[in-house]
């Protein structure tokens, strides 16, 4: 059986969380972190689509610190293409609470953004691809390990066959339950940034590890927000991206839980990145354990 890149690496963590947490529980002694706090630094989210134009400006926090900041306001943000088109401003939006632009990027121009803020400047540059069109998607069980995991299965088409291509992808989940709907709405469940490579010429699919039937079945209140259940709404999006914007996404994933910081394509010594990418969805899905077909 051929089992998927991305849920091999979660069963390799699965056996080195395993791993530690025996080794964890063997120890009493208590240790104390001795870190030092550091001046915040600016931290800037911003991507242009071909959906609009969004930017998040926000400081990093301290690591007692465990409240979201808000985004800053009072910048001066410029975004340039490369195709001849006039540069924009991309102003502070009070219902959204970030900058935003209903300006569209296209496919193959380059774009370079640029910050002015509290006598600081930040620059960076991005080129968007072609999008990734979502053939299909849908929930189907896998066995590994003589037990049954829900997958999530998405096939899109790959616009460049013959040129390695990037893409990023998140899984947003409306959950039923009244405690995670309350406080989260609709949430990130699963996300990656990944390449083209392995796959049939003209197609990329990915099989994303949701949860196991065990899991499922034991409806475990500790399990809830990592369980899908039964009325929960899915829906994905799929952005093709530049390598930059690969490294930075791939960088953070690799650097989650670790404290470490990822790769920037910015300039001027601030975190963040920018990306220009094409965002294509997939088709709306109320999750039900009868629709669920075995792979």
């Amino acid at each position: 059986m051929r089992i998927n890149s991305n849920i091999s690496n979660w069963l390799s963590k699965a056996m080195g969380i395993m791993s530690l947490s025996l080794f964890l529980t063997a120890c009493e002694k208590e240790i104390e972190m001795d870190y030092h706090e550091i001046d915040p630094l600016l931290i800037v989210e911003a991507r242009i689509t071909n959906e609009g134009t969004d930017i998040r400006i926000t400081q990093s926090r301290s690591m007692n610190d465990s409240v979201k900041g808000k985004c800053l306001q009072g910048a001066d943000i410029t975004i340039t293409p490369n195709d001849g088109t006039a540069a924009f401003k991309v102003a502070f939006d009070n219902t959204r609470q970030r900058y935003h632009a209903d300006t569209k990027g296209s496919k193959g121009t380059t774009y370079r953004l640029a910050i002015d803020y509290g006598g600081q400047h930040f620059e960076g540059t991005s080129t968007m691809p072609p999008p990734m069109p979502v053939r299909s998607s849908q929930f189907v069980w896998e066995m590994m390990m003589e037990e049954r995991f829900l997958v999530y299965e998405m096939v899109a088409e790959d616009p460049e066959p013959d040129v390695r291509n990037y893409y990023w992808y998140r899984m947003d989940r409306k959950s039923v339950r009244p405690d995670i709907r309350k406080r989260t709405g609709t949430e990130p469940y699963r996300w990656s940034a990944v390449d083209d490579r392995g796959y049939q010429p003209g197609t990329i699919s990915r099989d994303i590890l949701c949860t196991s039937e065990k899991k499922l079945e034991e409806d475990d209140p500790d399990d809830w927000k990592s369980v899908i259940h039964e009325g929960d709404t899915i829906t994905f999006q799929l952005m093709s991206i530049d390598v930059n914007a690969h490294e930075y996404y791939t960088s953070l994933r690799a650097g989650q839980g670790e404290g470490a910081n990822p790769h920037t394509n910015l300039t001027g010594g601030c975190l963040g990145y920018f990306v220009a990418g094409s965002v294509t969805h997939a088709d709306t899905i109320v999750f039900r354990l009868a629709d669920v077909k075995q792979k």
